[in-house]
């Protein structure tokens, strides 16, 4: 049974917005790049995405896959994971863990080709059919990409920060708590996604951090070279830092 993914889908769900930082300049300044050619890195980037649209809808499968709806447009990603009626908290624990780790696998992947990414994730209303993605959750969450992430982060709405409360107080469990480590509260009060995700060894941490600062130490404005810190020195940090159980909630 696939939960999550549908060709046509109306009601409730994740919807995270997210959109690459520095692509437009790049489109601007490199169309015409034979040796770095963005265009050929953004499709590049697309192929290695866990895009799982034309999936088997026959409903014959006894065991429950999880598999978001992961679109794209220019340089914007969406990744959606639509609930039917009969929500259960096992379904919404490990929906959100498929949004995250796609998120995590899309973010890995475009700072290695020279990029990174703000966004934002809502839970809510949303609607979508094979081109369309339309509803409040959409909306929210592209509004919080754009007005409140500044940064390169991806940070949680009001909406999903109260379904991350219920979790840990009225539905605690294994399963929840395990959730939690994939967040951190960031210096303004806001969860966000924790960018230790992104990688699995010191190897890998290293490399992302070097290829963050090569791609800040690129930028003329100084203003934007600022978007590029934080995300390094989170990265950079000795240990992970933990999301308590009263961080959560607070807004």
């Amino acid at each position: 049974m696939i939960l999550g993914n549908s060709k046509k889908f109306k009601g409730t769900g994740y919807v995270c917005f997210i959109d690459v930082l520095g692509f437009s300049n790049d489109i601007l300044n490199n169309w015409s790049n034979p040796t770095s050619n963005p265009l050929e890195k953004i499709l590049s980037i697309k192929r290695e995405m866990p895009i799982f649209n034309d999936i088997n809808e026959d409903g014959k499968e006894t065991h429950r896959t999880y598999l978001p709806r992961v679109s794209t447009v220019s340089d914007s990603v969406t990744i959606c994971f639509g609930y039917n009626d009969n929500i259960i908290i096992g379904d919404l624990v490990l929906g959100l863990e498929s949004i995250v780790g796609n998120i995590s696998h899309i973010w890995s992947a475009f700072i290695r080709n020279g990029y990174t990414i703000r966004g934002a994730i809502d839970f809510g209303d949303i609607y979508w059919d094979e081109s369309e993605l339309i509803g409040p959750a959409f909306i929210n969450s592209y509004r919080l990409e754009s007005e409140v992430a500044k940064n390169s982060r991806i940070v949680l709405s009001s909406n999903l920060n109260r379904v991350l409360k219920d979790l840990l107080t009225k539905h605690k469990s294994t399963l929840s708590e395990h959730l939690i480590r994939n967040f951190r509260k960031d210096v303004d009060g806001y969860i966000i996604v924790d960018p230790w995700n992104l990688y699995k060894s010191a190897a890998e941490r290293n490399f992302l951090i070097e290829k963050l600062k090569e791609i800040r130490d690129s930028i003329p404005s100084a203003i934007v070279r600022e978007k590029y810190n934080p995300l390094i020195s989170m990265l950079n940090h000795g240990e992970k830092v933990p999301l308590r159980d009263d961080d959560i909630g607070k807004y």
